[in-house]
């Protein structure tokens, strides 16, 4: 199995999943018209969200590129009827009919280059019936660039789940020119009841983005922002939070032709 299938939910064992369906499902009856049914994990990981949707009574499909991540999720979900996963490319999925679809912790970031952006989009935009949401979250550069050294000065930060101690070290390199942050990121993953340490190191690239850039790219494929949130609650959004939570709704509106990044 990859190692980050093998250790994904300790390594987000510092987010609270039910807090954020509980945002998510407020967000949900607050923009969506009638009772949403049908939830879309998008870049799904091992299935935490899908789970707690599927424990609330949705019915879940959710999709990630990782079999491994896949393999996991189903074994976590056993039993459930409701939810379901599939081994798939976001960007490619050919999925219709979810009033709501979500995608967590940074998916649409790892989309860095604009056509692959647009085609996650326009996959998300087919997915969804009129009137639904799309869900995500995502880097706000303004925030970012405020608290640039807090992001390049490497930090350590714990996760603890049963008697497994994760400690992980990160720092960022910003190309303010191309909005592209380069991750660095080394995991210590400890066994505690063994005494044993597993050593995981990893980079990736993430696309940051402005608020005003959100809105264009939404409504260049067929969306409107409803509301823009800076973490999940309900509180206003403000230019300075390094993070974004968008909620977008699918629109009837005809595309405005191919995105373009000036």
């Amino acid at each position: 199995m990859d190692r980050y299938a093998q250790y994904y939910d300790l390594l987000y064992a510092n987010r609270n999943v039910s807090e954020e369906v509980d945002f998510l499902e407020e967000v949900i009856k607050k923009f969506y018209k009638g009772r949403a049914r049908r939830v879309l994990d998008v870049g799904c990981g091992t299935g935490m969200h899908s789970i707690e949707f599927g424990r609330r009574g949705y019915e879940v499909v959710g999709i990630d590129v990782s079999e491994d991540m896949i393999n996991r999720a189903r074994e976590k979900a056993k039993g459930m009827e409701n939810v379901k996963f599939l081994v798939g490319d976001a960007s490619n999925m050919e999925l219709r009919g979810f009033d709501v679809a979500i995608a967590m912790y940074g998916v649409i970031s790892y989309f860095t280059e604009d056509e692959s952006l647009v085609k996650f989009l326009e996959a998300a935009r087919r997915s969804l019936v009129d009137g639904g949401l799309f869900i995500f979250d995502t880097w706000n550069i303004l925030g970012v660039i405020e608290k640039r050294v807090y992001y390049e000065m490497p930090i350590p930060e714990l996760r603890k789940s049963g008697n497994s101690l994760a400690i992980k070290e990160s720092s960022w390199k910003i190309d303010l020119k191309d909005q592209i942050a380069a991750l660095d990121i080394g995991w210590s993953i400890i066994d505690l009841s063994r005494g044993s340490v597993d050593i995981m190191d990893h980079k990736i690239r993430l696309r940051l983005f402005t608020p005003r850039e959100i809105r264009y790219i939404l409504r260049s494929r067929s969306f409107s922002v409803c509301e823009i949130y800076p973490d999940y609650e309900i509180v206003p959004f403000s230019g300075s939070s390094p993070e974004m939570v968008v909620v977008a709704k699918a629109s009837h509106e005809e595309l405005m032709g191919e995105y373009e990044q000036g």
